[in-house]
């Protein structure tokens, strides 16, 4: 298998795009509401769906990477975001903007739920600081756009969306030119692997969004002063957090080999700052400007930084670098399924009943904390791509 590390800095640069394309949207929800003339259901709607794509699409983008490798699986993640990214530009009606949001909302499982099979079908090897290259560019594309976004007009964010892409986009089509498609025989048996790795990506990922999206709701509960921009700025602090988590941890395990060890630390301080946010959402702590700030930072910081690891080792348990793609697909779906489904459920309940809400959270953060403590450290089946 030819080394292309090169690939990583257009992968991870492209991630950032698909971030920030996507999380554009948030901070211009009231806008499409009066300009499209939807309702609030309809426009949350268009943030929502890249993580329905993740749900369906991601096990389909592991099969087929598995089948013909990185090329077209990335190629045709470029095609779609800058088609649905150039169609939101100049979208007539709420109908077509839903269209080309949808087909951009595609290329995110292709992008990143195989990244475990991306990655080492593409001989780059240091895959735990690669890993967290990638998800935290990813982050930080939405962390960025969710604080550009309000400054621009609907048009102009839409606009700086399409068009970095489609140069960053060429940038990675560039780069993918000598990679050769791997034939599914040449792979070994492909298989997928359930694991309790897993279980991380479903509590890290459902608590973070149900996080930010009853911050706000919260602090009005509480009467909090300036609730409304307090709970915009701390899911830009989530967001950022997540970022730095992912390329620091993922680099530091590289660098120190440590990646058992390092989740475990990671899992310890993550539940820390997973109760400090529960306990100032239910009002058991005072909710203080700065307090709430850390303790989300933190909570991105520490959470996302473990879920990068988890991915990786996700990866690392399966047979070949084939089916490295369909473990990481199938913590991806895990991950958006807890997204999904937690927030839903789950975050009504900060307000009606907070107790029980503070004791199910807690249960949840336990469970994903025992996750490194009860398993080996990483497979040595795939030994021979974690070669420095």
């Amino acid at each position: 298998m030819s080394e292309h590390p090169h690939l990583l800095w257009p992968y991870a640069t492209f991630a950032f795009m698909v971030g920030f394309g996507w999380f554009i949207i948030a901070p211009l929800v009231p806008a499409i509401i009066g300009h499209f003339h939807a309702s609030l259901a309809l426009a949350l709607l268009l943030v929502s769906l890249y993580g329905y794509a993740m749900i369906i699409m991601s096990l389909p983008a592991g099969f087929w990477i598995a089948k013909s490798g990185p090329r077209p699986i990335l190629r045709w993640s470029i095609v779609l975001t800058v088609v649905g990214l150039f169609m939101r530009v100049g979208a007539p009606s709420y109908s077509v903007l839903l269209i080309g949001q949808g087909i951009a909302a595609l290329a995110y499982p292709f992008l990143i739920a195989p990244i475990g099979s991306i990655l080492r079908l593409s001989g780059i090897s240091r895959t735990r600081m690669a890993t967290g290259l990638v998800i935290g560019c990813l982050f930080l594309g939405m962390a960025t756009s969710s604080l550009l976004g309000p400054h621009l007009s609907l048009r102009t964010d839409f606009g700086v969306s399409a068009v970095t892409s489609l140069v960053v986009g060429i940038w990675l089509w560039r780069s993918l030119g000598d990679i050769t498609s791997e034939s599914s025989g040449k792979l070994g048996r492909i298989r997928i692997v359930v694991s309790r790795w897993w279980l991380i990506g479903f509590v890290i990922s459902s608590v973070s969004v149900m996080y930010g999206s009853i911050s706000t709701t919260a602090l009005i509960h509480w009467h909090v002063a300036h609730a409304l921009v307090l709970g915009g700025i701390l899911s830009s602090l989530t967001f950022i957090g997540s970022a730095c988590g992912a390329i620091l941890f993922g680099w530091l395990a590289e660098r120190q080999n440590t990646g058992i060890h390092l989740q475990k630390l990671l899992a310890v301080l993550s539940l820390i700052f997973l109760l400090a946010c529960a306990l100032e959402l239910t009002g058991l702590l005072t909710p203080r400007g700065l307090g709430l700030e850390l303790a989300f930072l933190g909570f991105g910081m520490m959470g996302n930084g473990w879920y990068t690891l988890a991915l990786d080792a996700a990866a690392r348990q399966a047979q070949n670098a084939g089916s490295a793609g369909l473990a990481t697909a199938g913590y991806s779906m895990a991950s958006n399924i807890g997204v999904a489904v937690i927030p839903v459920v789950l975050g009504p309940l900060v307000i009606a009943a907070p107790v029980w809400w503070l004791g199910i959270i807690v249960l949840m953060g336990l469970i994903a904390l025992a996750v490194p403590f009860v398993t080996k450290d990483d497979a040595a089946s795939m030994s021979a791509q974690r070669t420095a």
